[in-house]
């Protein structure tokens, strides 16, 4: 199996514990390939060029293109990293912003509808749940149909050094967990329900944008090009 992973933070604290012991469950063979903060693009500019001119217009291309060509060629994606403020950290969200091009709204690239992800965070106390929604809700768009979360909100052992046994237990009863419940699913063979409404509004709209265009934007040309609506000229 193949595996990209999503660092968001570069301290081997407790998240990368997690993120460990989920890829030692896994099983032995697996191709993994890893980017931390170091390696994530700059704050998306706003400039539009991926939506307007292509994505390989991006100032950051350079950046953004090996984690996107990894993501294409894994099968598994591994996000991990810590909850800041109940959210996911901002190294997390300039990777996720410069992906929006490739959201179902946009250029899904459909080998992104075989894929499975897993969300692996730790919290001072605070629920996880919102904290992984970002990177749930940026998946789903993409066209990820299955999504599994780990979360460990820990109260007081904060400090992987010093963590108590029970706490490490705990963690390393949750890593299995997760890793069994995505080596149990098998391959994806159909998108979810939810992706399917997604794509099937998007399709409905990029028929209905392509109706008013002179020729077809980015957007419409990758819907038609894919055979998901139909050429004026085809209509």
């Amino acid at each position: 199996m193949k595996i990209a992973v999503i660092n968001g933070t570069p301290v081997r604290g407790v998240t990368y514990h997690m993120k460990e012991l989920f890829l030692s469950h896994m099983g032995s063979g697996n191709e993994i390939i890893e980017f931390y903060p170091k390696d994530f693009p700059q704050f998306c500019m706003g400039c539009k060029n991926c939506f307007l001119r292509g994505e390989e217009k991006c100032p950051h291309i350079s950046e953004v293109d090996p984690i996107w060509q990894a993501m294409l060629d894994a099968d598994l994606l591994v996000f991990a990293y810590p909850v800041y403020a109940l959210r996911a950290p901002a190294s997390i969200k300039s990777v996720l912003d410069h992906l929006c091009v490739h959201w179902t709204v946009h250029r899904p690239d459909p080998i992104m509808f075989q894929k499975k992800a897993v969300i692996i965070t730790n919290s001072v106390g605070a629920p996880n749940g919102s904290a992984q929604k970002d990177v749930r809700t940026s998946m789903a768009w993409m066209g990820v149909s299955k999504i599994y979360t780990c979360g460990a909100p820990m109260m007081g052992d904060i400090f992987l050094d010093k963590m108590s046994q029970k706490h490490l237990d705990m963690l390393a009863k949750k890593a299995k967990a997760c890793a069994d419940r995505v080596s149990a699913a098998g391959p994806v063979r159909r998108k979810s329900l939810k992706v399917r409404l997604i794509f099937a509004f998007c399709k409905w709209q990029h028929s209905m944008v392509l109706k008013g265009e002179e020729s077809p934007s980015l957007d419409n040309a990758h819907y038609i090009r894919h055979g998901w609506i139909r050429a004026r000229s085809q209509a």
